[in-house]
């Protein structure tokens, strides 16, 4: 019976080896999801552009964008429509933790066609409180980049396109923009 003994505690494993095994395989498995997800997050920003701009094919998709009725900004340089300078510069205080920044702003924007200069003159005061609401729910860290900068000419657009009937903004131009 003794010898029965010994080859029953040498069948049976000490459990404190198989926790810390599992405690060890738990660490490594976490660290690597937590490397992985370090990974993903420093790469994530510089997605947009995967292709390199200099690549023919790059060039080529660069130079045939196609105009797009989805009421989204269109940057078509070579073939600027005509121009509304809004009169008066914009003023706003841009939200931060002391409250002491501002914007300034002069916007020019480009319209699909002439006859919708008249409806702006007719609305412009709808689109000046537009485009001052929009500007002063911003925080300078929103704005301060030229990503943000695009987003911000996005949702004015969008938001004054909104309401146009004449036809629409193809984009906004940014005359004067200044943080302060």
């Amino acid at each position: 019976m003794p010898e029965e003994k010994e080859n029953t505690e040498q069948q049976q494993p000490p459990k404190k080896n198989k926790a810390l095994l599992f405690i060890i395989i738990g660490a490594v498995i976490f660290m690597l999801i937590l490397i992985i997800v370090v990974a993903i997050l420093l790469m994530g920003g510089n997605n947009e552009n995967i292709q390199d701009k200099n690549t023919p094919t790059a060039q080529i998709s660069q130079n045939t964008k196609k105009p797009s009725n989805s009421g989204t900004r269109q940057s078509d340089l070579l073939n600027i429509g005509p121009l509304y300078a809004i009169p008066q510069p914009f003023v706003v205080n841009l939200i931060t933790q002391s409250g002491r920044r501002y914007l300034k702003t002069s916007i020019t924007l480009e319209l699909n066609n002439e006859k919708l200069k008249s409806e702006i003159d007719a609305k412009s005061t709808i689109i000046q409180d537009t485009i001052i609401e929009i500007l002063s729910s911003k925080s300078i860290e929103e704005i301060a980049t030229t990503k943000g900068k695009e987003r911000l000419k996005d949702e004015i657009a969008n938001r004054i396109n909104d309401f146009l009937i004449d036809g629409q903004i193809k984009n906004v131009f940014f005359t004067e923009f200044v943080i302060q």
